[in-house]
């Protein structure tokens, strides 16, 4: 069977003005080679339907392999679905389980759905969905013949998001399987993924040299997203028994490598994991935050519950914001008196949020003492409050550096906080 041909398009005016770098083409072409899948081409087109059409067309007729990022919004110059259909010459339908899951999402976020948005439901004749976890884009998968010399020429075409993580985790979770099912053979493919929060990309790649190298068996790659960490591993074998005990063994090496940094595997989050250890000990928490508002609260608001264990009667997670407000303010403590320090304020504003909202444990969140907090910035400390803690192998109070990149400042200062709370929360079960 001769080798495939594969092509990369990517969409957007923002890609061929050069404001934006397109590194999803780069991700994509090396993970196509990974897979024996030749990239012969990369393209790059504007918000054009007519130039998007000519595009794609060209390239299923030399190619057996497409691969789309970017022009699936809801907005009139996302047009990557009507080019598809216009290139393959078939209409576009709605897809009501589509558009089901992107009602559910505004439903879940509680804002008003547009009819804009019914477009990012509607589908080339023919083709299918690729489901997106992370948002409101569903992807395309459509396969056609459009080389006018070889009928027998067929291509694959996958349409995914432009938003880096959306369209990793959806080439993870259905392209790259139906990829390597095209390339042919008996062989299994079967993906592991480990989580982990505390530690840099490039950091956790020093600690376990090797561990990535391109000729490793399993297959490991690295991500961060959001300030996690993932370890994405592949292994393919003759049966997904002998998959698993492929990944076993490097599973086992990173968490006895990275200790408590590992957090979870699978989909799972920091906030799920927080919220199942809340579950399991019966336990709920109520934070006060000085610095952030109600970040870390809110975050820890989205976690999961395990589906066969019940909440406790009352709210598992509440929050007081008092982000303009200082720690000795709220906790009513004389500011003259030179014995304050920050440690027994943020104690006192966890002992007290506790006790005024009913909750097994009290967060508080605050900058250092006497630290100016202008624009938010600044170290931070977090204490934890609860007579639960007292078997506690780790200290209730620890200090933060809010800092890295600003756009990712705020959500890691965020899982800062519910990764400490994670660490004692495993304490107690521990204990």
């Amino acid at each position: 069977m001769p080798s495939l041909i594969a092509e990369v398009i990517a969409v957007g005016d923002e890609m061929t003005s050069g404001q934006r770098l397109d590194t999803n083409t780069q991700w994509l072409a090396a993970n196509l080679n990974e897979l024996g899948i030749n990239v012969e081409y990369h393209s790059t087109v504007g918000d054009d339907l007519q130039r998007q059409t000519d595009v794609i067309r060209t390239a299923a007729a030399r190619a057996n392999v497409v691969v789309i990022t970017g022009g699936l919004g809801p907005t009139q110059d996302d047009l990557t679905r009507q080019a598809i259909a216009d290139a393959a010459e078939v209409t576009l339908e709605t897809d009501e389980a589509a558009l089901r899951h992107i009602e559910s999402i505004f439903a879940k976020n509680k804002r008003e759905m547009s009819d804009i948005n019914r477009r990012q439901a509607q589908f080339p004749s023919g083709g299918s969905t690729i489901h997106n976890e992370e948002g409101t884009a569903p992807g395309v998968d459509f396969e056609c013949c459009l080389n006018d010399f070889d009928t027998d020429h067929r291509c694959r075409i996958f349409a995914l998001p432009g938003v880096p993580y959306e369209m990793k985790q959806m080439w993870t979770s259905w392209v790259e399987p139906q990829v390597s099912k095209m390339v042919g053979g008996s062989q299994t493919i079967v993906h592991h993924v480990v989580k982990c929060f505390g530690v840099g990309e490039s950091q956790a790649e020093s600690i376990m040299p090797g561990l990535i190298a391109r000729d490793r068996k399993p297959r490991v790659g690295i991500t961060a997203s959001h300030a996690t960490i993932s370890f994405r591993i592949m292994a393919s074998a003759e049966s997904e028994q002998a998959c698993r005990e492929q990944i076993s063994p490097t599973v086992d090496f990173i968490r006895e490598t990275l200790g408590e940094i590992v957090f979870g595997e699978g989909d799972i989050t920091l906030q799920d994991v927080v919220v199942q250890l809340l579950c399991d000990l019966a336990l709920t928490v109520s934070i006060v935050d000085f610095q952030f508002g109600n970040a870390a609260a809110s975050l820890l608001g989205t976690g999961k519950a395990p589906e066969a264990q019940p909440h406790p009667p009352h709210p598992l997670v509440t929050s007081i914001a008092l982000q303009h407000q200082t720690p000795v303010q709220w906790t009513g403590t004389d500011p003259s008196q030179t014995s304050i320090t920050n440690e027994s304020v943020l104690h006192l504003a966890a002992t007290k949020v506790r006790e005024e909202t009913g909750a097994d444990i009290g967060v508080a969140v605050g900058p250092l003492f006497n630290q100016s907090t202008d624009g938010g910035g600044g170290d931070f400390e977090v204490w934890i409050s609860g007579p639960e803690l007292q078997n506690s192998k780790l200290s209730a109070n620890r200090e933060f550096r809010f800092g890295g990149h600003s756009s990712m400042r705020d959500v890691r200062s965020a899982k800062q906080v519910l990764n400490f709370l994670r660490l004692n929360l495993r304490a107690i079960k521990e204990a």
